[in-house]
């Protein structure tokens, strides 16, 4: 049964194409009463975090979108506090293997190796930040 599972998501994914690009979002989730509306670049994601994480309010505090073909390593700097640096480590039939660190200001405040693949879009969870969680959000478009 995992064998089939594990077919059926890889059937899913779409195939790397040469334009790709990876889009790499820091957002503050909140709990609130009333819930804020959702920023509009964060629609189709705000039902994932509701039910992942628990959260009814998101914050977009930055965005970047890069190339993907043309780098091995890369700074993506989604706010004045906080950026990604994401490392190409291969590219595989239908994902990118990658390292992604956290940084805010020169402090590493995380690392972790993930593949990335279009129509699969990446949340890390990351730290509890004023009040409330910041997620790293990564998608192939």
């Amino acid at each position: 049964m995992k064998t089939l599972i594990a077919l059926a998501l890889m059937a899913s994914l779409s195939p790397l194409a040469a334009e790709d690009n990876i889009w790499a979002a820091l957002v503050l989730s909140t709990n609130e009463n009333p819930p804020r509306e959702v920023p509009r670049k964060l629609q189709d994601f705000a039902p994932t975090i509701r039910d992942v994480f628990g959260y009814n309010s998101l914050y977009l505090l930055g965005q970047k979108k890069q190339t993907i073909s043309a780098w091995s390593s890369d700074w993506l700097v989604p706010s004045s506090d906080f950026f990604f640096k994401i490392t190409s480590l291969a590219q595989e039939s239908a994902c990118y293997r990658v390292r992604i660190e956290l940084f805010r200001g020169k402090s590493l405040l995380l690392t972790t190796e993930s593949r990335l693949a279009r129509n699969a879009p990446l949340y890390i969870r990351g730290p509890q930040w004023g009040e409330g969680q910041l997620i790293l959000l990564l998608e192939v478009r």
